[in-house]
């Protein structure tokens, strides 16, 4: 969403006269940054063909940029990818695309070929360990009791039901946790104190479809939407992912 705002505005994007469009950039209703999040199952044909239509209406505003933003895209189909490649190869003025991926080896070469590729590592953040190990107990658990983790919700989280900013933090650091994972995995440089025994039991794509839920959840705690019912479901969500995939 950065690069999004960088694209748009130029690097004074943080001036007071692009204000209202970066907070809708960031709450994601801004009309000339297009993004696509897998689900579960990843992209389908539809959503890509409705992005490529988006895409050819033109922007209202005086430099015509548009942005469009396909999270996980190591995992479009090769369909899917095809189309995204037919575009790619004829690409539109002012429009610009941001493929966001974990592992672009996993990306079509054509693909990859027709883009800069930009490796982003990010510096160490600052975590407080009681946290980390609050939420890896509640990951143990979760794997352990799947949907009956329920009844045992108010013992991890407590008052930070009733607090929506101290909430979004704690599956920010969840969020965090269930990357590292992935990425130990794969090789990728990893800090150590995110690492959650118990999920490198789970292959790679139940953690990414985790980590998809976790992320859903995180926008969702933005919104005026009651917090127990948000934890009640996500357990839900990840308790049926858990038992479907094998370990």
């Amino acid at each position: 969403k950065e690069f999004s705002k960088l694209i748009l505005f130029g690097n004074n994007y943080e001036n007071k006269e692009f204000s209202d469009m970066c907070y809708q950039i960031d709450n994601d209703v801004f009309d000339d940054v297009y993004l696509v999040n897998p689900s579960t199952i990843g992209i389908s044909t539809e959503e890509i063909s409705k992005l490529l239509l988006y895409m050819e209406t033109k922007s209202l505003r005086t430099n015509g940029k548009r942005v469009y933003i396909i999270y996980g895209f190591e995992r479009l189909s090769q369909d899917v990818s095809n189309k995204i490649l037919k575009f790619l190869e004829e690409p539109e003025e002012n429009i610009y695309a941001l493929l966001m991926t974990e592992n672009y080896e996993r990306i079509l070469p054509t693909i990859v070929s027709r883009c800069q590729v930009l490796k982003l590592y990010f510096p160490t953040q600052t975590v407080d360990n009681d946290v980390v190990n609050k939420l890896k107990k509640f990951l143990v658990e979760l794997i352990d009791k799947k949907k009956s983790m329920i009844a045992y919700e108010y013992e991890f989280f407590g008052d930070d039901l009733k607090d929506r900013v101290t909430f979004y933090n704690l599956f920010d650091t969840l969020e965090m946790i269930i990357s590292q994972n992935i990425n130990k995995e794969n090789n990728y440089k990893y800090d150590e104190v995110f690492i959650c025994e118990d999920l490198l039991d789970y292959p790679q794509e139940s953690l990414i479809n985790i980590l998809d839920i976790t992320n859903k959840l995180k926008c969702l705690i933005k919104n005026n939407i009651n917090l127990n019912l948000l934890i009640d479901r996500y357990i839900i969500e990840v308790a049926e992912e858990l038992s479907l995939c094998k370990k």
